[in-house]
Parts: structure tokens; C-alpha cells; sequence
């Protein structure tokens, strides 16, 4: 048997090399069926072959070594998603005038990684959206309208040893900063700088990370004798204390300089003490930020009480500008509890986090700009829950409640009903 697998195998790369690409499959399958028709093979050993012949053809693309297919291809990752989102948002001004805003949004991210050599590899991505660094969203609106597609990222990673990775260029956010929630930056700005990250085993459990480097936050204009920029440290470390608990754990310190009396961002929450009128003040303040964060997960937490729950996170982070002292801190605290990723029918998970900043926590053009318009100075509750509904499609079901902590409270509640498709 060990013979006629071999040149089974052996005929079957032949086929593929020979450059029959589009239907090797196809031929793979005919020649089984022949071989089960004369006896050869049973049906069984037909699909046993048939699954190891699959499996080494995936090990041999995923690793670049497949004779059938070109190199460029085979080093080239391709990923997106397409969501479609009904949103509803209800204010309450301080004369109690109320008003109520209902848009429909579609968002759409396309990616692409390409490994250069063993080294060094690049990532472009690009998405819906109008220039705003914190959304990739488009409204839908004006039927005979073309709508907009930018670049979202565009990035080098240099990896030099295992343990370093240079990273240069417009950047994912994770390739900066671990954050366990959005306290500080919305997780659709893509910063722009360089860093280095360093990353090392400390025995089978515990991992040791490091995250630094310098991240340019607005151009030189003619008003500013230096651009603002940000200078990050991130030391950390993950732990795995049981099969069934673990930690992450990490404190950054984010320094952004030349940002007083600087002119604010366009895309300011209009919030801080210097920015009263988004686009025209200048900052008061710079913004020295110390940030711990901590994420505790549990595997299958409720199995003793017979509960089928894959995951439970706790989740935490806390701010402080040292820069500033009044509002200058805050925190946010919660948990998502579920299936870790939402990949099947059925699949579920549900997020709560309660999110406090004060006016000058941080920087203003940097926090989740769904909860209170992206805005310094308030309070939010956020529930969210998302459902498998098949492989790689799922509705999700986010909603925020917001106020703001000086002045009128002004509450406001922001529902998003969310269907998402990866591919």
C-alpha cells in the first residue's frame, strides 16, 4: 500500500507541475475513481489519499514551495470584508429638544500582504471611506453618486531575527500598541511612523513584549515651528498561569509633543479646554498619557456548572495625562464573553464596556468616535452582541449610551445594526 500511495502521490504532482492549475481537482478525483473502478483502491483508501494529497498541496502554497502555482502568488495574502450597517442615533439637547437621525452605511476593506523575502514582507490595504482618520464608513446618499475609496494602510515589516520586527509606513493599529479596548484610540486609525517590536519566550508560559517608536500626528504649517508628534513605550507581558486562565497585561507611555497651540484636527471631538471650535482653536495642552491595561481570560469558565462557553475576558484600562490636573484621567472596564471568533452559524459572543474620559484625558482626534461622536469629556455604556448566521457571515447588534460629564449632560444613545462578510 505504501508503494501505490507513493505513486499515486507522484502522479498527482506530475499533473499539478505539468501547469494543469484550474482543474488539477478535478483530475486528482478522476484518477482515485479509476483507481477504486479496477480494484486497486477502495473508496476508503481512495478518500484517505485524497485528503493527504489536499493537505500537502495547502502546506506546500502556504510555504511557497508548490510547483504548480508562481512564486508572486504564493507569497501574496489577499483578505477583506464588506458591512452593512442601519444606524440610529437619539440626542437630547439641554432644552429638551430631541431629534432623532436615521442613515444607512456600508463599509468595505480590501488587504494585501506580500512576503518579499524571508525577511520582509508589505501590507497595502484599502477601504471606504472620506479621508476621516477614525472611520471607513460611507453614508448612503445621492442614488447617482460615485462613493469614495481610499488608502487605508500601506506598510513595510523587516523582521531581522525572530524576536525583532521593524515596522514603517501607514500601519495597522496593532503593529503600535496592544490595547484590550478603544478607551484611547478607535481601532480604525492606521498611525503613521515607525516602530520597533521586540518579543521573547520566557519558558513555555510567559512572553515578554516590547512596543516603541515614534508616530508623526500632523504635518509643519506655516502657524508651528515643529510638526506634533508621539513617542510610545509599551512594555508587557502575557502569561499563561493554567490550561484554563491567562493574562496580558501591559503599561505604554504615549508622549505627544508640540501639540499646545497647536491648530486642531478637523477631525477634533471639539472637546478639549484649547478646542472649543473643532478646526480653529489651538490646544491648551500636550498630552503625556500613562495607560495600564489588562485583559484575564478564562477557557470554557461555566464547564463545571455544564454551561458551553469557549471564552470569558475581563477587560480593563486606565489613562492619566500628566500634563494637565484637572479631567485628566480615565478608564474603561468590562468583558466579552462567547466564542472567541465568529466564524459559523451559531458562533456568539457579547461585549459590555463602561467607558469614563475626562476633558483632557487624552488627546481628542484619538477615542472611539462612535461613543459621543468620538469626544472627550463623558460616560458610555456600550453592550454589543454578534451571531454566527454561516461560515464568514454574522449580524451584529452594537449599542452605546453616552453623556457628558460637564456642562448639559446631553445624553445620547447610538444603535448599529451591523451585517458582516469576510472573505
Amino acid at each position: 500500500m505504501g508503494k501505490l500511495l507513493i505513486t499515486v502521490l507522484l502522479g498527482i504532482s506530475c499533473l499539478m507541475s505539468a501547469g494543469i492549475q484550474a482543474s488539477y481537482a478535478g483530475e486528482i478525483d478522476l484518477l482515485l475513481q479509476k483507481l477504486v473502478e479496477k480494484g486497486v483502491l477502495t473508496g476508503a483508501e481512495a478518500q484517505q489519499v485524497k485528503i493527504e494529497t489536499q493537505e500537502q498541496v495547502k502546506k506546500e502554497i502556504a510555504t511557497g514551495k508548490s510547483a504548480s502555482l508562481p512564486a508572486w502568488v504564493q507569497n501574496m495574502k489577499l483578505k477583506g470584508d464588506l458591512r452593512l450597517r442601519y444606524q440610529n442615533k437619539h440626542d437630547k439637547a439641554a432644552n429638551n429638544y430631541q431629534q432623532d437621525t436615521n442613515i444607512g452605511r456600508i463599509r468595505l476593506r480590501l488587504g494585501l500582504e506580500a512576503k518579499i523575502n524571508d525577511k520582509l514582507m508589505a501590507g497595502i490595504g484599502i477601504a471606504t471611506g472620506s479621508g476621516d482618520p477614525r472611520s471607513t464608513n460611507i453614508t448612503f446618499g445621492s442614488y447617482n453618486t460615485k462613493k469614495s475609496i481610499v488608502l487605508d494602510y500601506g506598510y513595510a515589516k523587516y523582521s531581522p531575527f525572530p524576536w525583532l520586527n521593524l515596522v514603517g509606513g501607514k500601519m495597522l493599529l496593532g503593529d503600535a500598541l496592544w490595547e484590550p479596548t478603544d478607551l484611547i484610540w478607535d481601532t480604525d486609525i492606521t498611525p503613521e511612523g515607525a516602530m520597533l517590536q521586540f518579543n521573547t519566550k520566557l519558558g513555555s508560559n510567559a512572553n515578554l513584549f516590547l512596543n516603541t517608536g515614534a508616530l508623526i500626528v500632523d504635518a509643519d504649517s506655516s502657524s508651528d515651528n515643529d510638526a506634533p508628534m508621539a513617542y510610545l513605550i509599551q512594555p508587557g507581558v502575557s502569561y499563561k498561569l493554567s490550561d484554563s486562565l491567562s493574562l496580558k497585561g501591559a503599561v505604554s507611555l504615549q508622549s505627544f509633543s508640540n501639540v499646545k497651540n497647536h491648530v486642531s484636527s478637523t477631525y477634533s471631538g471639539a472637546s478639549n479646554t484649547g478646542n472649543t471650535t473643532a478646526g480653529t482653536s489651538s490646544y491648551a495642552y500636550d498630552y503625556q498619557m500613562i495607560n495600564p491595561a489588562l485583559e484575564i481570560g478564562f477557557k470554557e469558565p461555566f464547564k463545571a456548572i455544564g454551561f458551553n462557553v469557549e471564552s470569558l475576558k475581563l477587560l480593563g484600562e486606565y489613562v492619566n495625562n500628566l500634563d494637565v490636573s484637572k479631567a485628566s484621567s480615565g478608564f474603561s472596564c468590562g468583558f466579552k464573553l462567547g466564542n472567541d471568533k465568529i466564524e459559523k452559524w451559531g458562533d456568539w459572543q457579547i461585549k459590555y464596556i463602561y467607558a469614563m474620559l475626562g476633558r483632557d484625558a487624552v488627546l481628542d482626534v484619538l477615542p472611539d468616535s462612535d461613543r459621543y461622536g468620538g469626544k472627550t469629556g463623558i460616560r458610555s455604556h456600550e453592550v454589543e452582541f454578534q451571531f454566527g448566521l454561516a461560515k464568514n457571515t454574522f449580524l451584529g447588534l452594537d449599542v452605546y449610551r453616552s453623556w457628558r460629564t460637564y456642562g448639559a449632560k446631553a445624553p445620547e444613545t447610538l444603535v448599529q445594526v451591523d451585517w458582516n462578510m469576510k472573505f
